[in-house]
Order: structure tokens, then C-alpha cells, then sequence
């Protein structure tokens, strides 16, 4: 049993699209690492660390993160809070230590104002004690774990990891009925949070799944993503489930549907976005025909920010449509505008302190201790002290920026995690046109702390 779509019209974007698509966007300064013009050198320069995956196996995430960071900075006139910024980007990799290392030449040395990027959950849980250590925040853009006890200096513009999979489990469990499903992932944190996220909703609705054990199947995440399913499917396939729930992203996602449909599966396949998002789509188009994800944005929203949004973007990328990951990216840009305009208007307003997440077993413990001198405390003090706007400043504001008018919808920070009270839809892969697309079949619900 499938779900059918609503009926709703979905081609109102592509006439919008189409309709200015010979419209000139103006290109400014304020892309990675370059200069500002002489006419904006009279403002003190912000300098704001771009942290995305330039290598491994999540790099095709971190371009379109950096695309969607530059487009809104062209919005934007170069400028976050009316101040010209220099952008200066660095490798998070497959996370870890090149993630760290990155994040301290970024702060110690380049003396940034802030973090923005993370494309996976590992990097944002391996760079946990530096943010606190260094009192710079990281507006995250990509995978947000559950392991974070304290996010004073966490703030995502993404998801709650856990909270795609729970998105769909009701409505999963009322397509399946009794029947069971089958559920599988790749074994980090992130694969974690997703995972667990649907398997708990999915219980409390009163599913159950389908593997031998009746816990999720776990696939390799270390020394390298699996990319190798043969064994896995020929169990799914055995086993006859109702359906299959799986969270891949990057190139695992599209092995992961290659030797689905190699093996000649027909049981319904149901994901987290990521299986189908951005390069995923474009590597498998009509083999990943069908499937249905929850994730919190699809190209096909209508809605007047979109309209916009996806004008912007196709108009500078030959018609290529927009995906999460450029969502989340420009709207980081969004939020720290919002979040630096208010430092400068209010410095001395103090931060607010959220109420932390339950610690998860083995994560760090929030630092309660003093205050120390460190390098990396030192160079987020003297960021932008000349203007008095300091990372300190910084994050005393974004809990005021209040709600941001997005592609995906209007949303706005939770106070308790920070990461976007925000819709998830349920997205069908179908083509449109020359185009195969993620579109909206309906609103899920809404999630987010």
C-alpha cells in the first residue's frame, strides 16, 4: 500500500522559475575568501568560518552547502548586519580530527566570529568542547546529534537528528497496518539519532520491525561507510516486509538504492530525505523512482519565500533545483544577519540560559568550571572587540532573531536545543518534466526544541 498525493498543483514554481530566468542577479563580494569592494572597507570587516566537507564521502554535501551560504550572501549585498564580511572556508572531511583541526585554524588563527557549516553529526559532536572551550558559535547546517548536553554555543538551522525518522513513523505505521518493516542504517551517531528516531515513534504507535533480531540492521560506518549491500538486501528480500525504512546520505545513499532495484525488490521503500537529496537524485533519477522520504524541505513548496528562493538559485545554476542542504546554508546566513544586526543595536543584552537536553550516555559534560584563558577563548575575545561585537555578543543575540521567513516555511529556534520548530513533509521522487524531483505530497508534522 502507497500513499497517493494530495493533487495539489505543483508546477506553479517552474512557471515562476521560468518567468525570470533571464534575470541578471547581481554578484557581489563576500563569497569565500575573497575582499570586499573599496567602498565598503570603511566598516570594520566581519570574518565568519566556513566549515564544510570538501573531502571524503559527504564532499557533494558540502558544495551544495556552500552554494546555498554564497547565493544568500549575493541577497545580501556581501554584508551580515549591515557590516561587510570575509568569509573563510575550511575542510570539515569525514569529520573528526580534520574537522577539529579546521575548526582551530579558524578560531585561533583567523580569529573568526563564528562557525557555520557541519555537514555531519560526528563533526558538530567532535567540535562540541572547542565551542565551549573557545566561546564561538557554530551555526550548524547539517547533521545535529543527540549526544549535545549544553547548546549555549550550538545553534542549527537544520534538524534534530533524530527527528526525520519520527516524522514519518506514524504515518509509516498507518500505510503498513500490521505488517512489519524492515529497518536499516549506518552505524555513527548520526546513523544513530536517525535511526532511533523513527524506531521509537514507530513502537510507541504500535509497529514493529521486521529484522530476525527486531532491532534495526547496523552497516559499517568506520574505517569507511558502507557501500557494499549485497548481504543486507538479500535478507530484506528473503524476509518479504511490508516495507523498508533506511537513513544512507551521499554515495552510500546511492549504492544503497542502485542495489536495491539491482536486486529486484519491489517491497515499498521509504527513507530519511537524505537518500534522494541533492547529488543522490541527480546520480539516480528514475532508479529512484517512488520513494518516498520525510525531510523538512522539498523544491515544490509553495510558498512566496521559495518562489524566490528557487528563482535565485535555477537562475544561477543552469536550472538546477535548489535541495535541503541549500536551505539550511542560507538560512544560517539569514540568522547570523538577524544575529548581528541585534549585537550591534543591543551589546549588553546578556544570553539566555536553555534548558539542556537529558545527557545521553557517554556524551561530554557541560563544562561548570570558571573561565580560563585559552587560545582560542583569546582570539573569539578579540574578534570584532574593536566594534564591540564579540562572539560573546554574538551569541547573547541569536536568541532574539525571532522567526526566519525560510524556503521551507517559517520557523524559528526552540529554546531547549536550538534547532528549528520547523514542518516536515512527506516527499514522493517523481518526474517534472526533464526534471526528477522530491515533491510534496503532504505536511507530516511539527517538530523541533
Amino acid at each position: 500500500m502507497t500513499p497517493q498525493p494530495t493533487g495539489r498543483r505543483h508546477h506553479r514554481w517552474r512557471a515562476a522559475t521560468a518567468a525570470i530566468a533571464a534575470t541578471t542577479l547581481l554578484v557581489v563580494a563576500g563569497c569565500a575568501g575573497s575582499s570586499l569592494s573599496d567602498a565598503d572597507t570603511s566598516a570594520t570587516e566581519i570574518r565568519i568560518g566556513l566549515i564544510v566537507p570538501k573531502t571524503g564521502d559527504y564532499k557533494s554535501i558540502g558544495e551544495d552547502q556552500a552554494a546555498g551560504w554564497r547565493l544568500a550572501l549575493e541577497k545580501l549585498g556581501g554584508k551580515l548586519g549591515g557590516r561587510p564580511v570575509r568569509v573563510i572556508e575550511a575542510d570539515e572531511g569525514d569529520g573528526k580530527a580534520t574537522a577539529l583541526a579546521s575548526a582551530r585554524k579558524l578560531i585561533e588563527q583567523d580569529k573568526v566570529l563564528a562557525l557555520v557549516g557541519g555537514g555531519t553529526a560526528d563533526t558538530v559532536q567532535t567540535l562540541y568542547p572547542l565551542l565551549n572551550e573557545s566561546k564561538v558559535p557554530l551555526i550548524g547546517m547539517g547533521g545535529r546529534p543527540s549526544t549535545i548536553t549544553d547548546p549555549t554555543y550550538l545553534w542549527s538551522t537544520s534538524w534534530l537528528s533524530q527527528e526525520t525518522g519520527a516524522s514519518i513513523a506514524g504515518y509509516l505505521r498507518t500505510v503498513v497496518g500490521d505488517g512489519r518493516v524492515w529497518v536499516i542504517g549506518p552505524d555513527y551517531i548520526g546513523g544513530r539519532d536517525q535511526i532511533g528516531g523513527f524506531v521509537t515513534a514507530f513502537r510507541a504507535a504500535g509497529g514493529q520491525l521486521a529484522n530476525p533480531s527486531g532491532e534495526p540492521t547496523w552497516t559499517p560506518w568506520a574505517p569507511a561507510p558502507t557501500t557494499e549491500f549485497s548481504p543486507y538486501l538479500t535478507k530484506i528480500k528473503e524476509a518479504k516486509p511490508a516495507a523498508v525504512y533506511t537513513f544512507y546520505a551521499g554515495k552510500s545513499a546511492i549504492e544503497f538504492v542502485k542495489q536495491y532495484r539491482q536486486y529486484g525488490i519491489t517491497t515499498p521503500l521509504y527513507a530519511s530525505g537524505f537518500l534522494t537529496e541533492g547529488a543522490s537524485l541527480e546520480a539516480l533519477k528514475d532508479q529512484a523512482k517512488g520513494i518516498y522520504t520525510a525531510l523538512n524541505y522539498s523544491p515544490t513548496l509553495d510558498n512566496a519565500a521559495n518562489r524566490d528562493f528557487v528563482s535565485r538559485f535555477t537562475a544561477g545554476n543552469d536550472g538546477k533545483l535548489p535541495n535541503a542542504y541549500h536551505v539550511c546554508a542560507w538560512d544560517a546566513a539569514l540568522v547570523l544577519d538577524r544575529a548581528i544586526s541585534e549585537a550591534l543595536a543591543q551589546p549588553d543584552v546578556p544570553a539566555t540560559t536553555p534548558t539542556a537536553t537529558a545527557p545521553a550516555s557517554g556524551s561530554p559534560a557541560p563544562s561548570s568550571s570558571p573561565a580560563v584563558s585559552s587560545p582560542a577563548a583569546s582570539s573569539a575575545a578579540a574578534s570584532g572587540a574593536a566594534t564591540g561585537l564579540t562572539s560573546q555578543t554574538l551569541t547573547a543575540a541569536l536568541p532574539r532573531v525571532g522567526s526566519i521567513d525560510s524556503p521551507r516555511g517559517a520557523w524559528q529556534f526552540g529554546p531547549t536545543n536550538h534547532t528549528p520548530v520547523q514542518a516536515y513533509y512527506l516527499r514522493e521522487v517523481a518526474q517534472d518534466g526533464q526534471v526528477w524531483v522530491n515533491r510534496t505530497v503532504q505536511t507530516l508534522t511539527t517538530l523541533g526544541s
